[in-house]
């Protein structure tokens, strides 16, 4: 017998096959099969319940077989050691692991022996065969179930336009999309950091889910990539951690994804920390794979990147299209007060005026809002009109006034191209129609003036009654407010006029206001917004429509 040396174990995977076979052959058998490796040695009795030599009380060979040539062979073979006893061997290694499953048998079993370990080999390969085939269908429906996850969570985003409206900014969003994306992807938090390119800042804008990782190391981490170009995910497990990782705390794995176009980053999506199986105690005790993070949720984040990156660039342009309508309306309020330094206190006047009667009529804000963009814009037809009739210091002729009367339809032609102030065109042009008729340009009467027209001929009248011209004192507040209750029903609508008379200490107060700082733009009685915020406001809310 030679001299065995020691050897560390065969890994798990190894003893799988054997155990199976020893379990089958020793319910034939009622004898102890162990596995015997090249040095020699009786490596593990895999037979239950107990742990028995294959023979002699030193646990070794019998002397007569030679351990190479069982190793070496592919097919099991018996060898008889005496006339009871006999030893089964079966090949079961390879050539870079050899080993053998041996087992001493009774010589009556001889003859079934071979058979039988052929049986039980085919048997255990079959089991296997079945476990790897159920291993893959679990896989399968595994990834059907996660394909059907992110086509759900895929297609609730399709199914909420509203969402992606663009007064809707990238908080706003992932407060709606990113808390069920957790659940989806079976993670601690998703984290948002919002890019500023002026200051080359990360920003942490918004936190789905709960996790004890704190806003802080969250911050160290987005930091380490925020001077690097990356366009795709990076993923790091806990087996993949290079140095620094190590030093924020509670972090066990994560997956950082920009939030980019191929020009601009706006901002990172971040996920910490892949959550347990309901079954599970611990992380720990799952298979790796479990607890990892793999390219399903690498992938979903970098779709809900994605959209939000394809948002955020349209906010950009939008942005940048209201900018420019902006700037447009400012040239032209700008270039009426070039011609006229009344026009514009009149115009500032008149478009918070018709907002706080909009208001006491009960209209929504929307509608108030257009109510006093049209009222800032009413009188921009008035750069059509010569300046020798518009700033003419004595009142006007009738061949002049005719002119001065064109300036309704010559805003309304400057303006129709402006498809996002569409909305102001009914009072620009019906502005100075009358509740009976009498008005113009079109002599439209009662309900066909638009409502928009009522309002702003009622304010735009009180306005130049009470206003200072060079050829005129303006009139008390009482006889102007006489003059308009008496012309009701005939030159304005007498609903409105009382609605007027109603919030008449209101607009009194906002004429009060402009005639004192006449060089300023009003603000709202109604809010504190600058009239400069509010063309603003109402521009973005005429694009986004």
């Amino acid at each position: 017998m030679s001299e065995h040396r020691a050897q560390r174990p065969l890994e798990t995977r190894h003893l799988q096959q054997p155990r199976k076979v020893a379990e089958i052959l020793h319910k034939h058998f009622r004898t102890t099969f162990s596995l015997v490796t090249p040095e020699g040695a009786v490596r593990l009795s895999v037979s239950p319940p107990s742990s028995l030599p294959l023979v002699d009380a030193d646990g070794g060979l019998p002397d007569e077989l030679q351990l190479d040539a069982l190793l070496a062979g592919k097919e099991p073979t018996v060898h008889v050691i005496s006339a009871e006893k006999a030893v089964l061997v079966i090949p079961m290694g390879n050539p870079i692991k050899p080993f053998a499953l041996c087992g001493k048998i009774a010589a009556s079993d001889i003859n079934l022996s071979i058979p039988l370990a052929k049986m039980a080999l085919e048997n255990v390969k079959q089991q296997q065969q079945l476990a790897s085939r159920d291993r893959q269908l679990e896989e399968y429906a595994s990834q059907v179930t996660r394909d059907f996850e992110e086509l759900s969570w895929l297609r609730s985003l399709a199914e909420m336009p509203e969402l992606w409206h663009p007064q809707n900014d990238l908080i706003n969003i992932a407060n709606v999309i990113l808390p069920p994306l957790c659940d989806v992807l079976s993670v601690e938090a998703i984290f948002l950091f919002v890019s500023d390119a002026q200051t080359d800042s990360d920003t942490l804008a918004f936190r789905a889910g709960e996790t004890t990782v704190s806003d802080h190391t969250m911050n160290e981490l987005v930091a380490q990539y925020a001077g690097q170009s990356i366009d795709q995910p990076v993923v790091r497990n806990s087996n993949s951690l290079h140095k620094g990782w190590q030093d924020l705390e509670g972090i066990r794995s994560c997956a950082l994804v920009p939030i980019a176009n191929n020009t601009q980053r706006f901002g990172w999506l971040v996920m910490v920390n892949k959550l347990a199986q309901p079954d599970a105690v611990q992380c720990s005790d799952l298979s790796p794979q479990l607890c990892e993070f793999g390219t399903f949720e690498a992938g979903l984040l970098q779709s809900a990147a994605l959209n939000l990156a394809a948002h955020a660039s349209n906010l950009e342009s939008f942005r940048q299209i209201e900018d420019l309508v902006v700037g447009v309306i400012r040239a032209m309020i700008n270039s009426i007060d070039a011609k006229d330094s009344y026009t514009r206190g009149h115009s500032d006047r008149v478009a918070a005026m018709a907002r706080t009667l909009a208001a006491e009529l009960g209209l929504d804000a929307d509608e108030q809002h257009n109510v006093y963009m049209a009222g800032l814009l009413h009188d921009i037809g008035k750069i059509g009109v010569p300046d020798s009739v518009l700033g003419k210091p004595s009142r006007l002729s009738e061949e002049e006034f005719a002119i001065v009367k064109r300036h309704p339809e010559i805003g309304h032609s400057i303006l129709k191209h402006l498809k996002q102030l569409d909305f102001v065109l009914p009072g620009v042009l019906h502005h100075h129609e009358c509740f009976d008729g009498s008005g113009y340009p079109y002599g439209l009467a009662g309900d066909e003036i638009p409502l928009m027209g009522r309002i702003l001929a009622i304010v735009d009248a009180y306005d130049a009654m009470t206003s200072t011209r060079p050829y005129r004192d303006g009139m008390p507040r009482a006889k102007a407010e006489a003059i308009l209750q008496a012309g009701a029903g005939e030159q304005w609508d007498d609903r409105l006029i009382a609605a007027f008379m109603r919030c008449s200490d209101e607009i009194y107060s906002i004429c009060q206001a402009n005639r004192q700082h006449p060089a300023e733009l009003m603000n709202s009685c109604h809010s504190q917004e600058a009239a400069w915020d509010e063309i603003d406001f109402m521009v973005n809310l005429s694009l986004s429509k």
